[in-house]
């Protein structure tokens, strides 16, 4: 037994192509021209099989043929990463996640997948609430969403490119919400009805009070609010208790605003030393909790304090609150207009927090 395995390691560790001539008789292993030429049927587990292009040993494991690692072998490269996010179709239309790597000595590539949230692990027979079903072909993963908005949440899909005996993993952040129309009424102040979208234009000024969408949806939620074209420095904008209607002040108490000329949260006034939010493009995040009547604010992809971690310092209405409202105000004495747009389900811009789903 140990001159077999010596002779077999001196034959895969020689110069020289492997062929019938050169295996010793008794070493007990066949020689296949590649790893194509494998044999998929007639095999017993144990059996042995060297390539002879590339001198490497293969196992057959009673299902398929493993190689058997020996030497330095480098890991799979990807030259086309996976996505670092996903967001599914509320719709139930598939989406597709492409890696492609390539294997520096020259093994084929083939690949796979898992998931993982928190101490949970997927497979293709424990799928995620998320999904359905996953196919792959040639590194495009296919994912078919679930239609039911009970399994709304998200997972780390891991992508897997193996050369037969090394793997390189990357890692897809998959988003299933379904989102809520956010509208907003020339009855609540608004120059138009945002009934077909998510856009929105106010005229407004600081004695008029602010101008309110309509009612959010509860739970935990995460939208964004993105400074259109029109636009002046002293804009507000945040959550106030649904019962309220228009005419509530950026400084009344169970409101919660942020101002976009210097991120201070109101009322107090906060610093919350973010970045400002006065340009066209800027991106203001808000998350909510209606069941502990919390909001958090963030600008342009950094949060004051982080939903996902952190337990907010404010918290919108009464204790009979139940429901919020956006509330969009300005903080100057003459008209002015604001103009943007809400973004909700998969049209967020930046990730959301753990624990919450887009609006």
């Amino acid at each position: 037994m140990v001159s077999k395995a010596l002779s077999l390691a001196k034959l895969l560790g020689g110069d020289n192509k492997i062929t019938s001539e050169t295996l010793p008789d008794d070493i007990g292993v066949s020689i296949v021209a590649n790893s194509a030429a494998l044999p998929t049927t007639g095999n017993t587990v144990g059996d042995l099989k060297i390539t002879s292009d590339k001198k490497a040993l293969h196992i057959w494991d009673g299902t398929k043929w493993e190689r058997v690692q020996h030497g330095i072998n480098v890991s799979p490269r990807f030259v086309t990463l996976p996505p670092s996010t996903l967001f599914l179709s509320a719709s139930g239309s598939t989406s597709t996640i492409t890696a492609e790597a390539v294997d520096e000595a020259g093994f084929p590539v083939t690949y796979d997948w898992d998931g993982f949230s928190d101490s949970t692990v997927y497979t293709a027979s424990s799928l995620p609430n998320q999904i359905t079903n996953v196919t792959e072909s040639d590194g495009v993963f296919t994912l078919t969403p679930s239609t039911n908005t009970a399994h709304a949440g998200a997972f780390t899909f891991r992508t897997k490119a193996t050369d037969g005996a090394q793997v390189s993993l990357a890692t897809t952040t998959v988003n299933l919400s379904f989102s809520t129309d956010i509208t907003t009424s020339t009855a609540d102040g608004f120059n138009s009805n945002g009934t077909n979208s998510y856009d929105f234009t106010v005229s407004q000024t600081n004695t008029g009070g602010s101008k309110l969408s309509s009612t959010l949806a509860t739970g935990k939620k995460y939208l964004e609010i993105v400074r259109g074209s029109n636009i002046t420095q002293y804009m507000f904008v945040g959550l106030c208790d649904a019962t309220l209607t228009t005419g509530v002040g950026y400084n009344d108490t169970g409101t919660y605003s942020i101002y976009t000329y210097d991120s201070r949260i109101n009322p107090g006034g906060t610093s919350t030393g973010l970045t400002d939010a006065r340009n066209t493009g800027d991106i203001i995040m808000i998350a909510y909790d209606t069941s502990t009547r919390e909001v958090w604010f963030g600008v342009n992809g950094s949060w004051y304090q982080d939903p996902s971690t952190t337990t907010s310092s404010f918290t919108v209405g009464t204790s009979s609150t139940t429901a919020f409202k956006l509330m969009f105000g300005q903080g100057e004495s003459i008209d002015r207009t604001n103009e943007g747009t809400i973004n909700v389900g998969s049209n967020v811009v930046y990730s959301v927090p753990s624990g919450f789903n887009a609006h």
